[in-house]
């Protein structure tokens, strides 16, 4: 029995590895949804995940807000043409950026990527446990400001997005990813 617990640790990396990259692979933005719930046990391995974003210097500028109906109900209210819409959605997940420093410095900068990065992590912790997500921005059709007082964001707070999220309607295995325009091979460039 040691052995095979000694060989089946020696494989774990790749296992993790593995199953990673699938679920970068499958990733895809998801906009209609079952009722069935997602475990709050794979919520909170996808927000572990989320924190273990790269961030310099160990600032961890992300603020998570995991919005119940009242929040929904407030966001509705700013936005009634897309109440159809929003009903249809079980989960919900803003994510904000709290940067000690100016506004566009370097270092501001560095935070607002390592919350983006910490939403990609959400996201593919998510499709790796098969739930389906989206993030939203603009196509919320409400300004950031009043998505942050909607929820009570803190002061000085910036919203980097709106996650929605939830049992997809159709198996992401099934979606097909949007063709690239460019692809790896209009974007990559090799630097001799």
């Amino acid at each position: 029995m040691r052995s095979i617990v000694s060989f089946a640790l020696l494989l774990l990396p790749q296992v993790y590895a593995l199953v990673a990259t699938n679920a970068a692979f499958v990733r895809r933005s998801v906009v209609k949804y079952t009722d069935q719930a997602v475990p709050a046990s794979v919520v909170k391995d996808a927000l572990d995940a989320a924190v273990l974003a790269p961030n310099h210097f160990l600032s961890e500028p992300w603020r998570f807000y995991s919005l119940g109906p009242k929040a929904i109900a407030s966001l509705n209210e700013l936005n009634p043409e897309k109440a159809a819409m929003f009903k249809g959605v079980p989960n919900w997940m803003a994510f904000t950026l709290k940067s000690e420093h100016d506004l566009h410095s370097k270092l501001w900068l560095e935070d607002h990527a390592a919350v983006s990065c910490s939403v990609q992590n959400f996201m593919t912790s998510l499709a790796g446990e098969g739930i389906g997500s989206k993030w939203m921005t603009g196509a919320l059709g409400i300004s950031p400001d009043d998505v942050l007082s909607a929820i009570g964001a803190g002061e000085g707070e910036h919203l980097i997005g709106v996650i929605w999220y939830g049992m997809p309607a159709k198996g992401l295995e099934e979606t097909k990813a949007p063709p690239r325009k460019l692809g790896v091979t209009g974007v990559l460039i090799e630097v001799p």
